[in-house]
């Protein structure tokens, strides 16, 4: 079966994605200043934005096997994915040196930063279990994308360690993206 150009670009925002995550952290990972450096945030925020078009895609691909439940976290993801593009573009302005601590002070904004990616985690962790729950999917993204997510959204705890450890949840996620888009060219 010939592949169309979408399911290519469908495809292709899936890996390039993925692969801007571990990326974006891996480059953060030596930073000085807390936001990271700007050529890491800068890729952060690129991953984000095709991640609008990764969880579509998925969903697009394998939407009638996923069902109910890979609707609700591509939604989730999505919207949630949105708002972190948002937040990445103050920190991209952050570790380019501006002064941007203000941004965030606004109920709205502070709302906007603490439910953002508690939406994007909530997206990822649903739409990894939707890929969990049949076996004719590419099983092995879903528990990537739910593992990178856990280990990720966990490096908030760690302290010192953040960095660390949210570089390696953004391996496995990255990782999952990458596994699915894979699949998803192969159908």
């Amino acid at each position: 079966m010939k592949t169309t150009l979408s399911e290519r670009l469908g495809g292709l925002s899936c890996v390039v994605s993925g692969v801007l995550l571990f990326l974006a952290h891996v480059l953060n990972l030596g930073a000085s200043n807390s936001p990271g450096t700007v050529l890491g945030q800068t890729l952060v925020l690129s991953a984000h934005l095709l991640l609008v078009f990764a969880f579509f895609w998925l969903y697009t691909a394998y939407g009638s096997q996923i069902g109910l439940l890979g609707l609700l976290g591509m939604i989730s993801g999505i919207v949630g994915t949105i708002l972190v593009t948002g937040i990445v573009f103050v920190e991209v302005a952050g570790a380019s040196g501006k002064q941007v601590d203000a941004v965030f002070e606004t109920s709205i904004t502070r709302n906007l930063h603490t439910f953002g990616p508690l939406l994007f985690v909530l997206g990822m962790i649903l739409f990894g279990l939707s890929f969990l729950r049949r076996k004719a999917l590419p099983r092995g993204g879903g528990i990537l994308l739910i593992v990178g997510t856990m280990v990720f959204a966990s490096g908030s705890l760690a302290g010192d360690a953040e960095a660390l450890i949210s570089t390696l949840g953004a391996a496995f996620t990255g990782a999952g993206f990458v596994w699915l888009g894979m699949s998803s060219l192969k159908k």
